[in-house]
């Protein structure tokens, strides 16, 4: 069932946005290149654009009410804080906006491991604290969805995986839906279980991720070195996950780290090898070919070249094991 139903329409300097989207109960990715129009799609949808068309929130139509009483809760891309408060001012501050919530301020800091900071100056947090603070503070408001854009393009690799898991978190524990903007694959494929794509202004692809990703309309959306397939970890040894997370978030499996081979391979270090049949061969514009694997599990695309493919004889129905180093992904 879709929690949010929404056709947004728009024209902003010669910039047309006409999208028409679905998002359930759950983390959704809206992804697609600069300039496609994520960030100008979540301020509408959150009525900080004026626009044409229709935002339905939980069967509610909600498309032509002021901002403050949609029901959605709005994380930018820079935090936003109001600099001249602390970390707790601010929520506190959103926490009064919001009569009805439950949420009290002290458990949504705790929550985030944001105690130690409510008495410190927001000017004295750092990328990542403040983050933590603004989500703490969008949460607090009592929001029906949650709308986050960006939310890591401030966060380097190391304190972006933590933040992944900290939204992984919050949605198990707040039963929240979110629709997270990203233009990073990796991120977009950790978080969510949905995926809208946009393409100058128009949604292109939509539904569930791993499915989505496969499309065409998806893959053309990709750099060429990013094209490959989302799986869960669960499916590989050796990759990289939470043991806390009950449900495992998403990898994304490039095809340039998949090789392939015609036998069961032996004698090798790599502990993922997965046997399949070749459902497709296509050429890419650098002569290179995009082999699509049908597995159990999955499909998985390899990047090989146009001699390994002749060597290997591959073609249609043919068996081959795809090997797979955990550590790739």
């Amino acid at each position: 069932m879709s929690l949010l139903q929404a056709h947004l329409r728009l024209d902003q300097g010669g910039f047309v946005l006409d999208a028409a989207f679905t998002a359930p109960a759950g983390i959704t990715a809206l992804f697609g290149p600069s300039g496609a129009g994520k960030s100008t799609l979540l301020s509408a949808l959150a009525g900080l654009k004026r626009n044409a068309g229709s935002v339905m929130l939980n069967g509610r139509d909600v498309g032509r009410l002021p901002a403050h009483q949609r029901g959605f809760g709005m994380v930018f891309q820079e935090a936003r804080l109001f600099p001249h408060l602390t970390a707790g001012q601010n929520l506190a501050y959103a926490h009064r906006r919001a009569p009805g919530s439950k949420l009290a301020p002290a458990d949504v800091a705790s929550f985030f491991d944001i105690s130690g900071l409510l008495h410190r100056p927001v000017g004295n947090l750092s990328g990542g604290e403040k983050s933590r603070v603004a989500l703490a503070r969008a949460l607090v408001s009592a929001p029906d969805f949650l709308l986050l854009d960006e939310p890591f393009a401030a966060l380097d690799g190391p304190r972006r995986r933590a933040f992944i898991e900290v939204l992984l978190a919050a949605h198990r524990q707040f039963r929240i839906p979110m629709l997270v903007v990203s233009h990073s694959i990796d991120d977009a494929a950790a978080l969510a279980s949905h995926l809208v794509a946009l393409k100058a202004g128009r949604v292109v692809a939509q539904g569930a991720f791993a499915a989505t990703a496969l499309t065409p309309e998806f893959q053309a959306l990709l750099d060429p070195r990013d094209i490959g397939t989302a799986l869960a970890p669960r499916l590989l040894q050796g990759a990289r996950q939470n043991e806390a997370q009950k449900e495992p978030q998403g990898l994304w499996l490039r095809a340039d780290q998949v090789l392939l081979a015609t036998q069961p391979p032996q004698y090798l270090s790599a502990r993922n090898i997965i046997e399949g049949q070749i459902e497709a061969l296509s050429e890419e514009v650098d002569g290179s070919v995009l082999v699509r694997l049908a597995t159990e599990a999955t499909p998985l695309l390899a990047r090989l070249t146009p001699d390994a493919v002749r060597e290997l004889q591959l073609g249609q129905r043919k068996t081959a094991w795809a090997v797979i180093k955990a550590h790739a992904v």
